[in-house]
């Protein structure tokens, strides 16, 4: 992950092009995730980076409707997306849950972690993503793709 704060555009810089809210349900994630990959088409985003990001957003999702909100379909989960004048690319989820330490979570490349069949979530978002925030708690993700 690079983690370059002073690449980052403060938020009154940033178009927002859309703001998305889902039930916490896992059937909502496709639409979320479709409607992010139709926008980054619309943007001329390169295909790599369409990928890169579209699994960043896939995971962000999944991790709000499992860990932050407990797959309660009457919560709901908010995903945006930004761009700055340069065209670098910010996608913020945020959920209600009470949030995480994400330094607290286990590395998926060690010893038996290796093996679990879960837990890779934040360290794929880290390796897709030019830059990764964990704010409000731990309740909201924000990544950067330059």
């Amino acid at each position: 992950m690079q983690s370059d704060a002073g690449n980052r555009q403060p938020d009154n810089e940033l178009a927002e092009l859309l703001n998305l809210r889902m039930p916490a349900e896992s059937a909502s994630v496709a639409a979320i995730s479709d409607a992010i990959a139709a926008c980054l088409v619309g943007l001329k985003v390169p295909e790599a980076k369409q990928l890169e990001i579209g699994l960043a957003v896939q995971e962000a999702l999944s991790n709000a409707v499992v860990h932050g909100c407990k797959q309660d379909a009457s919560k709901e989960i908010q995903c945006r997306l930004q761009c700055d004048p340069h065209g670098r690319i910010a996608i913020i989820v945020t959920d209600p849950g009470p949030g995480f330490n994400p330094e607290a979570v286990s590395d998926p490349t060690q010893g038996e972690n290796m093996y679990a069949d879960h837990g890779r979530g934040v360290y794929l978002i880290r390796q897709l993503m030019d830059e990764v925030h964990f704010e409000n708690g731990g309740n909201e993700i924000r990544m950067w793709k330059y």
